[in-house]
């Protein structure tokens, strides 16, 4: 795969931290663009800075995923179909959201009327994830059809936790939030039992950009703690249908898709670190992965501490309170 010039990431960076004014600037001119990967059969694999998954239960599916974050999806003849691209954190990964930054995303849907749709009873558009310690699946759902979810929490007989548990306002819009419980496949095997959070807009949109730290405070605030390991956070495309009858079919286009870490609006002016030798200066990559935290001494400067870190040539970012600092490495 073709080497992705540095510069092109701080200029990305750049853009991630914009403001919002701007960042509704893709909705309008947004076009897949860079490298891309076809994906035929389930698979979970990485793309420039990007993680992606494809997944289904049956079915004759297919999905294209972009360098820029961007991806189309396929499906023919299945039961629920996954597709999704952004940041993969990894299995048990020790982080808690709190640890990641401030997470956004933004999307654009090429289709917001589903026109290929064929036997699908229930589509989710939004952010997907998982967290571990407990396992926990979390949606945030923008966009749906044909129906908005209202079924979510009735999963479970018995469950006094499930079901609707309160509303928040995140970008200017009202979400409901549903809880439910379910015993099914998921990241640590067949047949897990876990619980899955939902955010709901009360009005759909095809295009924007997603507060998700915004959303993981929201239900902390319900009283409903995510996982202490996160294992990711991308954007998604799920269509399927119930009860199952194996014949779901259609197209899920995502003409601009990014996952990133950023600080508002503000970002683009924070203060210029001025001090190297200070202890636990936060490293990511410039997807806003946390790479973990280093120290600097006298006789080693940033350059080489982000070096012996990371082991590998690129752009990253230091981050100590609320100062940050993009570093070459050759």
């Amino acid at each position: 795969m073709k080497k992705l010039n540095s510069r092109f990431f701080v200029l990305s960076l750049a853009v991630a931290f914009a403001t919002e004014a701007y960042s509704q600037d893709f909705c309008n001119t947004a076009t897949h663009s860079g490298e891309s990967t076809v994906v035929t059969s389930n698979d979970i694999n990485d793309i420039g800075n990007y993680s992606y998954e494809l997944w289904a239960d049956i079915g004759n599916n297919s999905a294209t995923f972009y360098t820029d974050g961007s991806f189309s999806c396929e499906f023919n003849n299945v039961n629920d179909y996954l597709c999704r691209e952004g940041i993969r954190y990894g299995m048990n990964s020790g982080l808690k959201y709190t640890d990641l930054g401030h997470l956004y995303a933004d999307f654009k849907l090429t289709d917001p009327k589903f026109s290929s749709y064929s036997n699908v009873t229930y589509s989710y558009i939004g952010v997907y994830g998982w967290s571990q310690d407990p396992l926990i699946e979390w949606y945030i759902v923008d966009n749906w059809s044909p129906y908005r979810p209202n079924w979510i929490g009735k999963s479970t007989e018995g469950c006094d936790d499930c079901g609707l548990r309160g509303s928040i306002n995140v970008d200017g819009a009202t979400y409901e939030v549903y809880v439910d419980k379910v015993q099914r496949g998921s990241i640590e095997g067949d047949n897990t039992p876990f619980t899955q959070y939902f955010s709901v807009r009360k009005s759909k949109r095809s295009c924007g950009t997603i507060d998700i730290t915004a959303h993981f405070d929201g239900w902390k605030s319900l009283g409903l703690e995510l996982g202490n390991s996160m294992y990711e956070a991308k954007v998604l495309g799920e269509a399927g249908q119930y009860p199952e009858n194996g014949n779901a079919s259609g197209t899920i286009d995502f003409a601009y898709a990014k996952v990133y870490t950023g600080e508002a609006s503000t970002a683009l002016h924070a203060p210029k670190l001025k001090a190297f030798n200070e202890q636990n200066l936060k490293i990511f990559d410039m997807q806003g992965q946390f790479l973990g935290t280093i120290s600097t001494t006298q006789s080693m400067n940033l350059s080489k501490a982000i070096k012996n870190k990371v082991h590998n040539a690129g752009v990253y970012m230091v981050k100590q309170g609320s100062s940050m600092k993009s570093v070459v490495i050759n």
